[in-house]
């Protein structure tokens, strides 16, 4: 079992218990209406859910699309998956994003939601991204900004009053597994041209990116996001 597997089984409840149907607060407010914007319209469509957790994206989806497959690695974020409802539209797959038990080119649609500092395998995930999704498909990808990650390596810098006035980023050219210090948290850190590269080379280009400001709108939270 690989260390992100390992880390997102133990957390898998917890998750679940946060994220509902809804989201967490920054999904809320920042991430969701900028992948729902980018999603557009579903009618019609076959949508991959790659990375799907508990699920609630492709329930959404399913509302629309033509048909959707949520695929995760972590058995209890699949089982809470389908004790929260599975629509007729909808399967729930445990699977591994870097070998996909799909067919070539069967979806119209892969959605990507806060995946991507997850994956330990990059570049070997978004070949097969490529792989299965059809000419002229349509990937949505979001995820944290590098230098807005949660510490170590990041920070806000405050002033004597407590207003935040800057970020400290450290070891940003560092790409790896990052945890914090009490190993409560982790991550994959990929810096943005290892992302984008990355894409480039699946031919995969970058129609569009959004980079909202998440600190304004959390205001006490220094969570900012970019989603493309």
């Amino acid at each position: 079992m690989s260390q992100s597997k390992t880390y997102w089984s133990s957390i898998a409840r917890d998750y679940d218990a946060v994220v509902k149907e809804t989201g967490d607060q920054s999904q809320q407010l920042i991430i969701n209406p900028i992948v729902q914007e980018l999603l557009d319209d579903l009618k019609g469509k076959n949508v991959l859910d790659a990375g799907c957790g508990n699920g609630y994206w492709s329930r959404r989806m399913a509302q629309t699309a033509q048909r959707v497959v949520g695929v995760d690695f972590t058995e209890k974020l699949i089982e809470s998956a389908k004790s929260r409802g599975v629509p007729s539209n909808t399967e729930f797959i445990i699977g591994n994003l870097e070998r996909l038990l799909l067919a070539d080119a069967t979806f119209d649609i892969v959605l990507m939601n806060m995946v991507l500092l997850d994956i330990e395998e990059l570049s070997s995930v978004v070949h097969e991204i490529a792989r299965v999704i059809k000419l002229g498909g349509k990937v949505v990808a979001s995820t944290t900004h590098p230098c807005f990650e949660n510490p170590p390596n990041t920070y806000s810098l405050k002033d004597d009053k407590g207003n935040k006035i800057g970020r400290a980023v450290s070891n940003y050219f560092t790409t790896g597994l990052t945890k914090d210090d009490l190993n409560q948290y982790e991550h994959w850190h990929y810096k943005v041209s290892d992302l984008i590269n990355c894409f480039a080379i699946n031919h995969l280009f970058v129609e569009k990116m959004v980079e909202p400001n998440g600190a304004r709108t959390l205001k006490n939270n220094a969570t900012d996001h970019f989603t493309f």
